[in-house]
């Protein structure tokens, strides 16, 4: 009886250590996922991105757009501010129906805005701190040229055959077609009721 209970407790202590390396893993590649982006890396970006997104747009067309986006806009230039890694929280890990494993991976994201063209008026102002708001984002002015936007962001960690078994991610923005066509339904009703209840749980904190 004894051997058994020792025998049971080391499945067990596999189990949650399986678990816990799992979530030290989608940690560590959302933090570096983050850091690619900081630092440019679009191709180290991509390589952690789910691969069925590339079925859906060409990996240098995404390219080719974050560079237009972030480096070469005659408009206006998006800087991402370094994320503070103590922002980062994984989910437990989950199975689906069909097995594939999944799990949900929240930080604090802040960019800042800068108008290349364009000075704000307090009018003007308030009009784009509305859309911001609008898209679920906080902002706020800096100066009459520059905006500094943050929300409470998402990640999900795919693991399936699709990506040989291995973790990769996903932006959580369910108003995005190619999200709605690549995630399953499971998975997208859990991590709508995840966010959900992550929003709520920060209101909750800031009052």
């Amino acid at each position: 009886m004894k051997n058994l209970f020792f025998i049971f407790l080391f499945i067990c202590s596999g189990l949650v250590m399986g678990q816990s390396a799992d979530q030290k893993k989608i940690l560590e590649d959302s933090q570096a996922f983050m850091s690619m982006f900081h630092k440019k890396d679009y191709e180290g970006m991509l390589d952690l991105t789910h691969p069925a997104l590339f079925e859906k747009v060409d990996k240098n067309s995404m390219i080719n757009g974050f560079k237009t986006m972030f480096e070469g806009n005659d408009e206006f230039r998006i800087e991402m501010v370094d994320t503070d890694k103590s922002t980062f929280n994984v989910s437990d890990v989950f199975t689906a129906q069909d097995g594939a494993r999944y799990a949900f991976s929240t930080y604090a994201m802040k960019m800042k805005m800068v108008f290349l063209k364009e000075k704000f008026d307090d009018e003007k102002k308030k009009m784009m701190l509305g859309m911001m708001e609008a898209q679920g984002m906080s902002a706020q002015f800096l100066n009459d040229t520059t905006l500094e936007m943050s929300k409470q962001s998402m990640i999900l960690a795919l693991n399936d055959k699709s990506t040989g078994n291995t973790w990769k991610y996903l932006n959580y923005d369910e108003a995005n077609p190619l999200y709605v066509s690549i995630v399953p339904v499971e998975v997208m009703k859990k991590a709508k009721e995840y966010y959900a209840n992550l929003l709520i749980k920060q209101k909750g904190n800031a009052n």
